[in-house]
């Protein structure tokens, strides 16, 4: 499988037949990112030689690392990113690339993803950070995606989105626990040593942020970050499109928001854009019909300052380390732990 093209749903035969073009011809196959779970392309077409079709399209197909493999199968990615297409785009607002093919293969952990190629869009930098003006935009997102399934009895029909509750969280419990010493040995010269502090605290009482979930839930993305959000700058403003639907579940909507404030600003920014972002995010909410007070919602942002910290300590331990990942993964971690120190969080697990 070394060679791009060998997998078959990046061939000319096999997206001519599943987009209905007689005779389409492919000018060049480019990959794009640096997924660790799986594989993207951005094919061209010669042209003339692709109908109705747009220019190019992004294709998207398993990892060809074994041990992304494996680890696509526990994390159950695939099925998540091409379930999320198949049942859930059309039932949530938010912006993702429009999907033009999906084919999921259970018993083989297979898939193909051919999206809109978003040609103008430009990622977001995690380690730079974002503008006031992408996070407005990213709020904005994050409501279209939560406000229509808050708290719906169609979240049961999904049966097959991992879900929060004090079981289904039991596993990465377990993991922070056992992976925390050597997060701490690892990153001892890169994180603060009050936020490594902190993390041990949070090690200890882990439970009881479990136990503190608010009783809202609806559909998150989970790793709603910069490096998954595309940026074009229009006449009107700014367009956000939100990609990598891997990790997509069931749980409460400030998951989200304090993970994406939390990872996309420094310490210092974050305080003085924070209230207004959460605010932000409140309205957005009100307008769609949902009733909660802003209290409410300002308990949860401070709760889920937590999620990026776990994040940062479970992923780094996990995936293969490179000195780029590390910078990241510290980063994310004096972000959010320092996200989690100012905003009191612990005060908040039962």
């Amino acid at each position: 499988m070394g060679d791009v093209s060998s997998h078959v749903g990046v061939s000319a035969e096999y997206l001519a037949q599943h987009l209905g073009v007689a005779d389409l011809q492919i000018d060049s196959v480019t990959p794009i990112g640096t997924g660790q779970m799986a594989e993207s392309y951005r094919v061209s077409f010669i042209d003339g030689a692709h109908g109705q079709l747009p220019q190019s399209v992004v294709v998207k197909v398993p990892s060809q690392s074994e041990s992304s493999r494996a680890a696509s199968r526990i994390t159950r990615c695939y099925e998540l990113e091409t379930g999320f297409y198949t049942h859930v785009r059309s039932l949530v607002g938010v912006s993702a690339p429009n999907c033009l093919h999906v084919w999921f293969d259970a018993p083989n952990d297979d898939f193909v993803l051919v999206l809109e190629d978003i040609v103008d869009g430009k990622q977001g930098d995690q380690i730079t950070g974002a503008s006031v003006e992408q996070a407005r935009a990213a709020i904005d997102e994050l409501v279209q995606l939560h406000a229509p399934l808050w708290n719906s009895t169609q979240l049961d029909a999904l049966s097959w989105m991992p879900r929060h509750t004090m079981e289904s969280s039991q596993g990465t419990r377990d993991l922070l626990r056992s992976v925390f010493a050597g997060f701490a040995a690892r990153f001892s010269s890169l994180v603060s040593a009050e936020v490594l502090e902190l993390g041990s605290r949070l090690v200890e009482n882990i439970d009881g942020y479990d136990r503190a979930f608010p009783n809202n839930e609806t559909i998150v993305h989970r790793d709603f970050r910069l490096d998954n959000l595309l940026f074009t700058e229009t006449a009107t403003g700014t367009i956000v499109k939100v990609v990598d639907w891997q990790t997509t579940s069931i749980s409460a909507g400030a998951t989200d928001l304090a993970y994406f404030i939390g990872a996309s600003f420094s310490p210092e920014q974050r305080r003085e854009v924070e209230d207004e972002l959460v605010h932000r995010y409140h309205d957005g909410l009100l307008q769609a019909g949902i009733s909660i007070a802003f209290p409410e919602v300002w308990d949860q942002y401070r709760l889920f300052a937590t999620s990026g910290y776990i994040m940062a300590i479970v992923a780094s331990m996990l995936v293969k380390q490179t000195e780029r990942g590390d910078a990241m993964f510290a980063a994310m971690a004096n972000r959010h732990g320092q996200q989690m120190i100012d905003l009191e969080t612990l005060s908040l697990f039962r």
